[in-house]
């Protein structure tokens, strides 16, 4: 259902409607470079900090948490994040294991990742980057095969359809009711799992 509405969405062929039922702006096109910074710079690092790798990220969830020290962090440490950084996952972008960063405390993650800063709503963009359309274009500027690959400055220049800032915070809104939606789902079947798991131990001992 998520990914017919939002292919719905970003084709335009469903649109939202202003408080007085009145249809938003056109749609323009712009490169990401155009609607966000790519990697802003750290003037400094921490002497602690969460250390966010290419294995910390599951489909947009941190699954690991590694507290060092600066002097025990990696070369790689360099992406010092705040609220509503976006991490792009750079190497086997496919996976999809990107993350929407809303968390306090201080966290750094790898160069492996694209840091991206959008003056736009950071929900909606980080909706943009999951459409199929998107990882498509970034797929064909991939190199490499085993472990392909993009880097920063071709992501960068990838274009992407931005509508107004009203209509960017109602589908992020709604794409985010959407995903709680999904979460609620997620849990309850991890909870039958686990149910069916306790009979057939039951049975079977």
């Amino acid at each position: 259902y998520k990914k017919a509405v939002m292919q719905q969405i970003f084709s335009q062929k469903l649109r939202f409607k202003d408080e007085n039922g009145r249809a938003f702006e056109s749609w323009e096109e712009k490169r990401l470079a155009d609607v966000a910074k790519i990697n802003p710079k750290a003037n400094f690092l921490p002497n602690e900090f969460i250390y966010i790798d290419l294995e910390s990220v599951e489909k947009g969830v941190i699954i690991k948490e590694k507290f060092i020290t600066k002097n025990e962090s990696p070369s790689r440490a360099q992406r010092l994040l705040s609220k509503g950084d976006i991490l792009f996952q750079l190497v086997r972008p496919y996976q999809g294991n990107n993350l929407f960063f809303n968390k306090d405390g201080i966290y750094v993650a790898s160069t492996g990742y694209a840091q991206i800063r959008t003056n736009q709503n950071p929900n909606f963009i980080y909706y943009c980057l999951h459409l199929n359309d998107f990882n498509i274009e970034v797929m064909s500027r991939c190199t490499g095969t085993g472990y392909p690959s993009i880097n920063s400055n071709d992501l960068a220049d990838i274009v992407i359809k931005i509508p107004s800032p009203p209509e960017q915070e109602k589908i992020a809104g709604f794409l985010a009711a959407v995903d709680d939606k999904i979460a609620v789902a997620k849990a309850k079947l991890e909870a039958v799992r686990q149910y069916k798991q306790g009979l057939l131990q039951q049975m079977f001992i």
